[in-house]
């Protein structure tokens, strides 16, 4: 399917929408007892239908393997957001991305509403309460990004220092950082024909599709943060040990290589000790832990996209020998540096 194709095909009323208009109609004419008489109860369960008044047809959490196929370790969904369907609050474990391509849309975030209308652009992380209704003709493009290889697959963008790039590396470590990250780029036609071909990427699947929607993702994150920074919307955090407390992770992040716990703290004038207790607090993590997790997902992109040796790997991201780094790489993922990179999707060898 073509784009001019695609650009007419996703104001189509598609299956599971005319199914949910269905139902929002006859639940607004006070007809949903007779609906719900007449439902498929096997299809609405074998296709992920969500029916309020059933609740077993609602996750409590959604989970990455409730979108991803984890066999094939894929990590970025694209689809396009089922009009009518019942706006019930949740939360996930992955990233989603919600891009309002034509219209309008009402995004529910921990209790506070936004109206987003075309153009807009929000984050939501891991863990974060809300709801999405779209109950017109407006169209709406989700993209959902796994957690966990999230640092590798935005590698080169999260190496940058900007507003996005602390969003993303800050909920990625931290067990609660900002709700969500709103951009507005308004009619900025360059941005919205991407989403349509990223979508248009997912749905046909060619070769090499995921390398070419995650390249596209970030060449917009580049966009969103240079040319619409000014007009961002985020919620601010609580107080000022808060802001301190994210600096603290923010500059592990940015000195992971040859960073001491001493380093870290002669920076912010702590003692180690307590630098220790402001790391665990915020992440549930050690200071030990969180370097090893920062190095080895570090280098595990260098094993997706580069012929590096294991030895210059280890070298690149902070350890004294090949050997301490193939330790720590099979403590942390289950598998040696050489296995990983052969079963990884992304390897530039395969």
């Amino acid at each position: 399917m073509d784009l001019d194709e695609l650009k007419h095909r996703i104001y189509i009323m598609n299956d599971e929408e005319c199914f949910y208009k269905e139902m929002y109609d006859a639940r607004n004419s006070g007809r949903i007892k007779d609906f719900l008489k007449n439902l498929n109860y096997t299809e609405t369960i074998d296709k992920h239908r969500i029916v309020p008044e059933l609740p077993e047809t609602i996750p409590p959490l959604y989970m990455d393997n409730y979108f991803f196929d984890l066999a094939d370790k894929e990590s970025i969904v694209v689809q396009k957001h089922n009009r009518y369907s019942p706006d019930l609050i949740h939360s996930h474990t992955f990233f989603e991305l919600i891009y309002v391509y034509d219209g309008t849309a009402i995004n529910n975030i921990s209790n506070q509403e936004i109206n987003m209308r075309t153009g807009d652009f929000c984050i939501i992380p891991p863990g974060v309460e809300h709801s999405l209704g779209v109950f017109d003709d407006s169209v709406v493009f989700n993209i959902l990004l796994r957690r966990s290889t999230l640092h590798s697959m935005l590698a080169p963008f999260l190496t940058t220092t900007n507003l996005l790039s602390s969003f993303f590396l800050n909920n990625i470590y931290a067990q609660r950082a900002n709700d969500y990250i709103l951009f507005h780029t308004g009619v900025d036609n360059a941005i919205k024909q991407s989403f349509l071909w990223m979508y248009s990427e997912f749905i046909n699947k060619q070769q090499y599709y995921y390398q070419a929607i995650t390249n596209t993702l970030l060449l917009d994150f580049y966009l969103f943060v240079r040319e619409y920074s000014n007009s961002v919307q985020m919620p601010l955090f609580n107080s000022k040990m808060d802001v301190q407390r994210y600096a603290l992770i923010q500059y592990i992040q940015d000195n992971y290589r040859d960073i001491t716990l001493t380093d870290l703290s002669n920076k912010f004038h702590y003692t180690n000790e307590y630098a220790s207790r402001l790391i665990k607090e915020l992440t549930g993590m050690t200071y030990t832990e969180i370097l090893r997790t920062i190095r080895i997902e570090r280098s595990e992109s260098f094993l997706e996209t580069t012929t590096m040796t294991v030895a210059n790997i280890a070298e690149a991201v902070g350890y004294d020998t090949p050997e301490h780094y193939i330790r720590q790489f099979k403590k942390h993922t289950g598998m040696t540096p050489s296995a990983y990179r052969k079963q990884s999707p992304k390897n530039i060898l395969n």
